[in-house]
């Protein structure tokens, strides 16, 4: 489920399709008359790589939209999952080796279980300020292993299961406590915990989660809202891009001139 999203959407697939994934949805939640994923992704819609879902003006909560698909697509593939666009998958083999992710899921490991929990990996914005071409594993190199956010996982789950995935209005990091969870190493979490997997598990697979991206391209995220439709005001969401990134003058006066307010300053990394 995406929104203004189009700049990433193709580098993506690129990268999805790069490490084995066979089948793409997209749901499109922008607003009316701005732009539609349909803008840049037609040739994979024809081709069959990508099946295009308008929900454009429409409101749903994502625990909801989530199972409504994982019961849509359940029976049509082995696993489906649920990331978003500035979520990338890494994965490793029991030797360190990157690895795609079919000889990944085919590991005995995981045959016990129904879903596979992934930690975040944070990454700062590189102290960068502007959007440019490259791909964000292109821009975005330094991981910040330290990052309290890193607790945070998405979840794959086995296609074929006659469960609710996900319940309205409850955590979309995990599904529901009827479908067994494991790490990426395979073991079986001992509590289940909201959003977490601890202690953060990177060994065998994490996803790259960039967050923040560059300062402009953070405003394009705070402006099209906050997830499940919250809202936070702009000056906190700011403090926010802060705590994870290097506070400079430059970048405080884009956020001010591209949101045409003052924005308070609050905690931050470091001056400048």
């Amino acid at each position: 489920m995406g929104k203004m999203e189009n700049r990433y959407t193709r580098e993506l697939i690129s990268y999805y399709l790069s490490i084995g994934v066979d089948k793409f949805v997209i749901a499109d939640k922008n607003l009316p008359k701005t732009e539609k994923f349909t803008d840049v992704v037609k040739d994979y819609i024809d081709n069959g790589t990508v099946d295009y879902i308008d929900i454009i003006g429409q409101f749903y909560e994502y625990a909801e939209y989530y199972d409504i698909m994982y019961q849509k697509y359940k029976n049509k593939c082995e696993w489906v999952t649920f990331f978003d666009f500035d979520e990338y998958l890494v994965l490793y083999s029991e030797k360190g080796k990157k690895i795609a992710l079919k000889e990944f899921l085919s590991n005995t490991k995981f045959d016990k279980c129904e879903a596979i929990e992934f930690n975040w990996l944070l990454y700062g914005d590189n102290d960068l300020v502007y959007y440019d071409n490259r791909t964000s594993i292109e821009r975005f190199t330094k991981p910040d292993y330290k990052n309290s956010y890193n607790i945070y996982v998405k979840s794959m789950i086995r296609g074929g299961l006659n469960k609710t995935a996900f319940f309205p209005k409850q955590s979309i990091h995990k599904p529901d406590k009827n479908i067994s969870t494991c790490s990426p190493d395979g073991e079986i979490p001992a509590l289940f915990s909201y959003d977490y997997l601890l202690p953060s598990n990177f060994k065998y697979g994490y996803l790259m989660h960039f967050n923040t991206r560059a300062a402009e391209e953070y405003v394009g995220k705070i402006t099209r809202g906050y997830a499940g439709n919250r809202y936070k005001p702009f000056d906190q969401r700011i403090n926010l891009f802060f705590i994870h990134n290097k506070f400079t003058q430059e970048k405080h006066k884009v956020f001010e001139k591209l949101l045409n307010q003052t924005i308070n300053r609050y905690h931050h990394k470091s001056n400048d």
